[in-house]
């Protein structure tokens, strides 16, 4: 595919080139930035200003639903639009300057992957997507704020851009910290990914991954419905239009509670399973109530309070536990010692009942 093509394609014309004092500026103010928004990550400035000041800056104009900037892999470019003020970046100008730092290259110049996205596997373009969106919203300081598509309701702190995706990751940050998804989604690194894994299995952080693209491929359907709409005029496609959009909708808010629940409910379970004592149960207790903030709400929509409801079951048999026997976790790593199973009188003896019902808790309930 030619260049040219390529970038009639995106929708970019009038191509200037910027001079190299423009693009050193906003090198120097980008990477100025990345440093002072993320300090535990130890970047250094002066690297991230020689990195960002070889890359190809352009400005062009645009389509009129072009965001900001757009970086093209093509020929390794970005193009600001015409109309951008480039003293003051704005959050999507950003969100592509990161897309040519996430860049992972094989021996023969080959993008293999792209920060959180693998394009051997080809998973995890949507989660990289938000993830890039989280850390150019950070840089920017973005307030977070509430808002409601498809008749789900949460807060962002990206409004416009892959908002339903940027609250699950929140939510999946609850359990990791941040400093392992921004380091990954910069570097290209499986620090989230295994951090997240840790925190209830690969196969779960997998699904989810695999979640996010399907809420992309069906936006981008739901986005290109949309405009057909808007310059359809017979009645009958129109109609048919609707129930198209209102049916990508309903699959839209369906996977983006399934994977919530997924989140939550995986690992919360996991968490339970290693707590040890009173003050253990008693901070994650606080944290089932803190996690509401996070929560991605509709009014049909009860799964969270169910879970809870069930869970706060078996936290309370695992506070019996605590309070008759001690340190759960001293018991059951002694179930696995060498012990009697059998009484003199060849009835099951105490202990063995005690660990019998131990094992039961911890590996018998699920949601």
């Amino acid at each position: 595919m030619g260049i040219t093509f390529l970038l009639r394609k995106e929708g970019l014309e009038n191509i200037k080139k910027l001079d190299t004092m423009q693009i050193n500026k906003i090198a120097s103010n980008i990477s100025e930035k990345l440093c002072n928004a993320l300090p535990n990550l130890n970047l250094s400035q002066s690297d991230l200003f020689m990195q960002i000041s070889r890359l190809n800056m352009y400005t062009a104009k645009m389509q009129e639903n072009c965001t900001s900037a757009k970086y093209v892999y093509g020929n390794n470019s970005i193009y600001f639009n015409e109309n951008l003020n480039l003293d003051k970046m704005d959050v999507p100008a950003i969100h592509e300057c990161i897309h040519y730092l996430q860049e992972t290259k094989d021996l023969k110049g080959k993008l293999v992957k792209l920060g959180l996205y693998d394009l051997n596997t080809q998973i995890g373009l949507a989660i990289n997507e938000a993830a890039t969106q989280l850390v150019a919203s950070k840089i920017q300081s973005s307030e977070k704020e509430n808002v409601t598509y498809y008749g789900l309701s949460f807060l962002t702190e990206s409004p416009e851009y892959y908002p339903i995706e940027c609250a699950l990751i929140n939510q999946m940050l609850f359990f990791t910290g941040d400093e392992a998804l921004y380091f990954s989604t910069l570097y290209g690194q499986s620090t989230f990914e295994n951090s997240f894994s840790n925190a209830c299995s690969k196969e779960i952080y997998t699904e989810i991954a695999t979640s996010f693209d399907k809420l992309l491929n069906l936006e981008t359907d739901l986005a290109i419905l949309s405009q057909k709409l808007e310059t359809e005029d017979i009645s009958s496609k129109v109609k048919l239009l609707h129930t198209q959009i209102e049916n990508q909708k309903k699959q839209i808010t369906n996977i983006a509670i399934k994977t919530q629940n997924k989140i939550f409910s995986s690992c919360f379970r996991k968490r339970l399973s290693g707590l040890t004592t009173l003050e253990e149960i008693k901070s994650f207790e606080s944290q089932l109530n803190e996690y509401k903030k996070l929560l991605i709400n509709s009014n049909n929509n009860a799964s969270y309070n169910k879970f809870c409801n069930k869970i706060l079951i078996d936290i309370n048999a695992k506070k019996g536990q605590i309070l008759k026997y001690g340190r759960v976790l001293e018991i059951s790593q002694a179930y696995n010692t060498s012990l009697p199973i059998v009484s003199a009188n060849n009835k099951i003896s105490k202990l063995q009942t005690l660990f019998k019902s131990i094992r039961e808790f911890i590996f018998g309930t699920q949601y």
